[in-house]
């Protein structure tokens, strides 16, 4: 089968009759829907979907709550054995007679050819895999990428009164539902405390970290809650009971996972510093019920969050996807995560942030979200009332939709075949999903996992790989003029660093920004550099911090001109001189669009990615355009041609007819003695001439045929023409080949203050 030319802002889903079902990507903005019980493929046609976005350089966040759609990451160009034999179940390949290496050959064959039968080519699996890097998050847990969430609580920007009150609203349930608090009354005094403090740091800017949510119940930054003051509103007693609910979440051994890995922040899991797109899955099948809900809820307020920073676009800017959502946003109920899934359907339009929701059953989801919802994707159904429920809600969204129709098309739904409503389109469809670039092999062991993320996992370099060789049950004593702190994630074995901090400020004519630095200095590498040199730090930001260590550490040592030194002020000076010489604000310009002052990178390459989107479909619509008026030009020139054709073939074969009648009568009048004979000749003759013409006509209807394959060939050209340059201009326009200019602006001396040196003790 002919492979599929790649076209722009369209995705491949699979077939509508024997030809290829193309879905604009920017019709996503209005969010979709994908509906169908167990076996009815809505697994494969979301990662077909996610790949799609991928091959369009579209970031996604895929929250993933069984494990299917980590199959994202098995994508193999080669399809040699060797690549599907790590993901072979041992006993699938037995129930079928085969040893793991022969089910693996046939595993890779089947899918060749599965791609190749639908419109597709290894070239495209290479594409995929080029196209957009798969990142697999493991909260909780080492198998992949480790993520930070609770390290801080950060204010919102840009909120109004009613939205900041339900982020706080959405996070103070959250926290309480993670250390088994009652969430159902928001109206308890330990959620009012909970939220007030949220509220009162959020309104000055300043985020909350953990270690300070838990410092601030027990101490509050204020003293009132409503009218009352707080300690008759919530006696200190049962604060302190609150302070050590959470206190001991922080304790537990599994607590420090929580704040291990990358930090929570969308902005940056979008774009890799060259503007390629990162296709982020956050597994989730190993949390329990609680730790589900707890992170779903801060995963949709920190989109939200994101959302809300950025500037409006018509174009498809990123896809939150979330696989099998039964629980998350009911139609009864009011759990933590379903206001925060309601606001981005309602909201997120705006913003080019396409909502893709998965689920088995209907019911599973609020009917105001379902008003919400644009495109709809219905697989087999379980049940009549399953049915009754998606009419109901189709009808909602469309009116004029026939109900006995779609009962009809859902009726007849085999696997893998889905009944597609478009709000922008006017047709109901029903298509066959494509065959996926990914090995669909299902939910993927920890081992599995670990093993496709070795790459990607930040590798400890050799000084955090170093064991406390010296770790002691006692701790060094030193000077108390030096401050020390305590990184609360730590547990067991900690070691010395030096932790300076800084404020900078960046300026030019007409602006000027503030920036808080920070440098993480592990001061074992003295014992091998014997120079303190801050160019060997981690650029660093350090959050939960406590100056109480807790019961049970064991310490290394540390140099002996820490040990010695009363204070840190001699290295002050060295600290403002490294910063002058290292610290630049950098400014970015590409196609026409300057970064704002202070705009980070990430937040650049997404408003340059919108600008490339809408200068491709421009471009492409004015290439369409012409396109289409060749095509229209070539149409009717193809159909007179094959109308000639067939007149020409269809005149030979009745006058060829008559022909051959004449001359057999005139042979068998012959054979048969019949008088006349001067007429049998000339019947013979006129039959003789009448076969001249057919041999005429013969080479007229050659002709025409020639002529038709000429008309289809010259079409054939136009058309590549226009393949060639369309696939130009995406080339052309691929982020990776704009060029982005850069400006440093350094600060003066004079603009470096609050300079902080203080020793850390962390893991």
């Amino acid at each position: 089968m002919k492979t599929l030319q790649e076209n722009l802002k369209v995705f491949y889903l699979g077939t509508e009759g024997d030809e290829p079902y193309l879905y604009k990507n920017k019709d996503l903005t209005t969010h979709a829907l994908i509906i169908g019980m167990t076996g009815s493929g809505k697994t494969g046609l979301g990662v077909t979907l996610l790949e799609e976005a991928c091959i369009d350089n579209i970031p996604s966040i895929i929250i993933d709550p069984k494990g299917d759609l980590t199959n994202l990451a098995l994508s193999f160009p080669n399809m040699q054995p060797s690549d599907f034999e790590p993901f072979i179940d041992p006993d699938e390949a037995a129930n079928k007679g085969q040893s793991v290496s022969e089910f693996a050959g046939a595993t890779a064959n089947s899918w060749r050819e599965g791609i190749e039968n639908s419109y597709q080519d290894l070239g495209r699996v290479k594409l995929f895999k080029e196209s957009a890097e798969v990142r697999i998050y493991t909260p909780k847990s080492s198998a992949g990428l480790g993520v930070s969430l609770l390290s801080d609580f950060e204010a919102p920007r840009d909120l109004d009164d009613e939205a900041l009150n339900n982020y706080i609203l959405s996070i103070t349930s959250a926290v309480m539902s993670l250390v088994g608090l009652k969430t159902d009354d928001m109206n308890s005094p330990e959620s009012l405390l909970i939220q007030t403090i949220f509220l009162t740091n959020f309104k000055n800017s300043k985020g909350v970290s953990i270690a300070e949510l838990i410092t601030q119940i027990a101490n509050p930054p204020f003293e009132k809650i409503g009218v009352f003051d707080v300690n008759s509103f919530f006696p200190s007693d049962k604060r302190m009971n609150l302070a050590m609910k959470i206190n001991a979440l922080i304790a537990s051994a599994s607590f420090s996972q929580w704040l291990q890995g990358e930090k929570l922040q969308i902005g940056k899991m979008l774009f890799d510093k060259d503007g390629k797109a990162k296709c982020n899955v956050f597994t989730i099948s190993h949390l329990n019920d609680s730790e589900r809900m707890f992170f779903v809820t801060l995963l949709l307020n920190e989109m939200i969050n994101w959302m809300r920073t950025t500037t409006g676009t018509s174009s498809l800017r990123a896809i939150l996807y979330m696989d099998e959502i039964y629980g998350f946003f009911p139609p009864t109920g009011n759990p933590p995560s379903k206001n925060p899934m309601l606001t981005l359907l309602k909201q997120a339009r705006a913003f080019g942030l396409g909502c893709v929701l998965s689920t088995q059953n209907p019911v599973d989801l609020d009917y105001k979200g379902l008003s919400n919802i644009g495109t709809w994707f219905i697989g087999r159904l379980q049940t009549a009332q399953d049915k009754e429920r998606v009419i109901s809600g189709l009808t909602g969204v469309d009116a004029n939709l026939d109900k006995a129709e779609i009962t009809e098309l859902l009726s007849n739904l085999g696997k893998r075949k889905f009944l597609v409503k478009n709000i922008n389109e006017d047709k109901l469809s029903v298509i066959g999903t494509r065959f996926a670039l990914s090995y669909l092999k299902g939910p993927l062991s920890n081992e599995q996992i670990s093993l496709l993320m070795k790459d990607k996992k930040e590798i400890s370099n050799e000084k955090n790989s170093k064991s406390c060789v010296d770790a002691n049950v006692v701790k060094p004593v030193i000077s108390s003029e030096i401050p020390e702190f305590y990184d609360i994630s730590c547990e067991s074995e900690v070691r010395p660093y030096l932790y300076a901090s800084a404020n900078v400020k960046f300026k030019d004519r007409n602006n000027e920004v503030i920036k808080e630095i920070g440098y993480l200095y592990d001061l074992q590498d003295l014992y091998v550099r014997k120079i303190l040199d801050w160019e060997d730090a981690e650029r660093e930001i350090l959050k939960n911090l406590s100056q109480t260590p807790k019961d049970g550490l064991k310490y290394s040592g540390i140099p002996s001109f820490i040990a010695s030194a009363k204070n840190f002020k001699f290295m002050d000076r060295d600290l403002k001189e490294f910063i002058y010489r290292n610290e630049t604000l950098t400014q970015y310009n590409a196609l026409g669009i300057a970064s704002n002052f202070d705009e980070k990178k990430e937040s650049f390459l997404l408003r340059l990615n919108d600008k490339i989107n809408e200068i491709l479909e421009n471009e492409t619509d004015k290439i369409m355009q012409r396109y289409n008026t060749q095509k229209t030009r070539y149409e009717e020139k193809i159909r007179r041609a094959e109308e000639r054709v067939a007149k020409e073939k269809s005149d030979i074969t009745a006058k060829g007819l008559d022909t051959l009648m004449s001359i057999g009568s005139a042979v068998l009048g012959g054979l048969f003695g019949r008088s006349g004979a001067g007429t049998k000749i000339n019947r013979t003759i006129s039959a003789a001439k009448n076969a001249g013409k057919i041999l005429t006509e013969r080479n007229q209807a050659k002709n025409a045929e020639e002529n038709l394959q000429i008309i289809l060939n010259e079409f054939e050209e136009v058309t590549q023409k226009f393949e060639d340059e369309i696939a130009n201009l995406r080339e052309q326009y691929n982020i990776k080949n704009i060029q982005i200019d850069e400006k440093e602006i350094a600060p003066k001396k004079t603009d470096i203050f609050n300079e902080k040196i203080v020793l850390v003790w962390k893991g």
